[in-house]
């Protein structure tokens, strides 16, 4: 064998000794990403496990405000606050007096009598109609089941419309305390129209439109607890 051909041969080998080299690199590389990739996924399932295990993180509240935070009477009493500082404020904003729900209970409660029955007639209103329906008069054959309910509806309404001495002599008999069941007497029969007529329907409604539909009936409560006769004298 000639010297050029030993020559050729050694390179050949050196360059296949070269290439088996790079290719064992390669695949050492590989593997190693390989690897790595599988202990990533293996340390982030631990991890996550090892999370899950874990009991749950301390507020990072004061123990005192986290349990006012989530008291339901703190939530109850924040809610119907609001939506009652709210109307007042609206209230003031339209009429430029911050004491306009007050004068309209003091006009209010000259004639408590007769508001008082107007609520108790509204009341026997409905509960006639609702009586009539409820023992079936509307039910009686031809016209006198159209007439039965109404009949009934209208004979309560004139009843209740007929309480007005009965309400008077009840606040004189109260004496002192008349003037303050007065207030009561006074935004009862408005904030239970409020309740029928919005709030019972807004149950089901988004937080915030609940809370929108509360105020009317807030900010009547709060004016006939707050109210004082001869206050705004």
């Amino acid at each position: 064998m000639s010297a050029d051909a030993i020559e050729t041969t050694e390179q050949d080998i050196e360059e296949h000794i070269e290439e088996t080299a790079a290719e064992e690199t390669a695949a050492e590389e590989t593997i190693a990403e390989e690897t790595a990739d599988v202990d990533t996924r293996r340390a982030r399932r631990a991890r996550r496990r090892m999370l899950r295990a874990m009991p749950d993180a301390e507020p990072v509240m004061p123990d005192r405000v986290h349990q006012l935070v989530h008291d339901r009477r703190i939530r109850w009493a924040t809610f119907n606050l609001s939506a009652a500082a709210a109307g007042h404020v609206a209230l003031w904003s339209l009429t430029g007096d911050p004491m306009t729900v007050m004068h309209y209970m003091a006009r209010a409660a000259v004639s408590v009598p007769e508001m008082t029955a107007t609520g108790i007639t509204g009341v026997c209103l409905v509960a006639g109609w609702k009586g009539a329906r409820l023992v079936h008069l509307h039910r009686l054959p031809g016209v006198l089941g159209l007439l039965a309910p109404v009949g009934a509806a209208v004979g309560a309404a004139c009843w209740g419309s007929g309480t007005v001495p009965a309400v008077g002599a009840g606040l004189e008999f109260l004496g002192s305390w008349g003037p303050l069941a007065a207030p009561i007497l006074t935004a009862g029969p408005a904030a239970a129209a409020c309740w029928w007529l919005l709030d019972r329907r807004a149950a089901g409604w988004f937080r915030p439109l609940r809370w929108v539909a509360r105020i009317p009936l807030a900010t009547i409560a709060t004016a006939a607890l707050i109210y004082t006769p001869g206050a705004t004298r």
